[in-house]
């Protein structure tokens, strides 16, 4: 059976089962295919709704990333060692993957505000634990409150294509998906700097060598400094919270688009349609694999440019670059795809290979086969992770919104789910190997491997057919 057979055949079953559908239930809205353009309004508090959820994704990369930009601190101040700085990480998207599904499933059968108060809860839950570990040197609740930052992730990082689809119209969608995806790499953009900063930590790779020889005083400044960055993320986390609780409601009384009337496939359904979609998977693939080794090399920067003798602060400060500089990119993209809707993948071909070249370019420069005076090194470095930040998070929202595209009519939050997962568990195994003592040691490998996602997943989209039923839905409705 082909693609077009399944959706047929998904919509028609789907009607029959309308109840269960969580983006369907507006009263002023009939069960037809049809939307009349009177009963199709965009409300301006989409905006606001809008904020709040990118404040709450910020909030939740915030935390995820707290700790990477202060490797250098932490080896020195509580012994901490590369492999437990990535085992933390590691923990926190292994509590997305396992905790995903069952909260999507929340989500679909209730609503989106009661998927982003959980999450606004779990943040304050996460905050308490932290505010616990330091002064009293357990530190493996510090482990236990990343695993509950990773169960928040299921919320603000699979749900921006279903918050844009709920609030905004067609027109707006691509670039809505794209503000609610990139405010995540601001959060982590944030955490270079406020990580650093807070704690007044400038370790160089000097002090991280000589780390014996260092004086009980500056030991104690380091302590104080991460002690302070605990209480304002702890204040910021409460503000979030705060904001979700008061107002996020959740649905518009109007749905804002045609594509929003229509029903989509119950969760199981939905789950076994994306599980036969062989588009959907090579999009999945040639996704997550430079994405999610990318944004897991991008936090350790500092690990993998210490040998170039690169300290904390000049690492910090390129990611952070870095971030913001694929921020903008994808928002930028995201507004021209708005207005070029059948090119996403030719927009993904491209980007791809540009990453793929800086990416090669990095790597070589890291093993010494090509040489930079080293008046230029630094700027060669910034230049490349800004280039290949810009190239690879610039196609995010382009990547979910072509997902939604290749599986519709399933739930879009169930979509970006499934691509989510993915993506964190490419993540999860990439710290892994940190575990193995000589991959922590010599850390090389770990921009070859950004360069070999790079390329595999190239080919992967060139044989990947892109189809845009719910665009067309939407054109055909609106020229009859």
């Amino acid at each position: 059976m082909d693609n077009a057979s399944v959706t047929s055949n998904l919509i028609i079953s789907t009607d029959r089962n309308s109840d269960n559908l969580s983006t369907n239930r507006y009263n002023t809205v009939s069960d037809g295919p049809v939307c009349l353009e009177y009963q199709c309004k965009a409300y301006k508090r989409r905006w606001w709704i809008l904020l709040v959820f990118c404040f709450a994704s910020l909030c939740q990369s915030l935390l995820w990333n707290t700790w990477s930009p202060l490797l250098d601190s932490l080896l020195i101040s509580y012994q901490w060692t590369n492999s437990f700085v990535a085992l933390i990480q590691a923990v926190s998207d292994a509590g997305f993957i396992v905790f995903a599904f069952p909260l999507m499933y929340v989500v679909e059968t209730t609503d989106l505000r009661h998927g982003m108060v959980i999450a606004a809860s779990l943040l304050v839950f996460n905050m308490a634990l932290w505010n616990i570990a330091f002064p009293t040197n357990q530190h493996w609740l510090v482990a236990i409150g990343s695993v509950l930052n990773g169960v928040t992730g299921c919320i603000t990082l699979a749900a921006p294509s279903l918050l844009s689809v709920i609030w905004f119209p067609t027109s707006e969608r691509t670039t809505a998906t794209a503000f609610a995806s990139s405010s995540s790499s601001i959060g982590s953009a944030v955490a270079f700097l406020t990580s650093p900063y807070i704690t007044g930590a400038n370790v160089t790779a000097s002090e991280v060598k000589h780390r014996d020889q260092l004086s009980p005083d500056f030991l104690d400044k380091l302590k104080i400094g991460i002690s302070n960055m605990v209480y304002f993320e702890t204040g910021v986390v409460v503000v979030c919270f705060v904001m979700v609780v008061v107002y996020f409601p959740p649905r518009p009384p109007r749905p804002p688009s045609i594509s929003q009337t229509k029903h989509r496939a119950n969760f199981f359904q939905g789950l076994k349609s994306i599980y036969k979609n062989l588009n959907f998977w090579l999009m999945n693939i040639a996704f997550n694999l430079p994405n999610g080794s990318f944004n897991s090399w991008l936090p350790l920067c500092s690990m993998s440019f210490r040998s170039l003798g690169v300290g904390e602060v000049t690492a910090g400060w390129i990611g952070f670059f870095s971030l913001v500089a694929g921020v903008v990119s994808s928002i930028v993209v995201s507004a021209i795809a708005d207005r070029m809707k059948r090119r996403l993948k030719l927009f993904c071909v491209i980007l791809s290979l540009l990453a793929l070249a800086a990416l090669l370019l990095l790597a070589c420069i890291q093993g010494d086969y090509i040489y930079i005076p080293e008046n230029n090194f630094i700027g060669v470095l910034y230049t490349l992770c800004i280039g290949a930040s810009m190239f690879i998070n610039g196609c995010v929202p382009l990547f979910y919104e072509l997902g939604c595209e290749v599986t519709f009519p399933v739930h879009e939050g169930l979509t970006n789910t499934v691509l989510n997962v993915v993506n964190n568990l490419v993540g999860m195994l990439f710290f892994l190997l940190f575990l193995v003592p000589s991959l922590a040691s010599d850390t090389r490998w770990m921009t070859w491997t950004c360069v070999g996602t790079c390329a595999l997943s190239i080919p992967l989209l060139v044989i990947m057919k892109d189809r845009y039923p719910r665009l067309e839905l939407e054109l055909d409705i609106a020229n009859n």
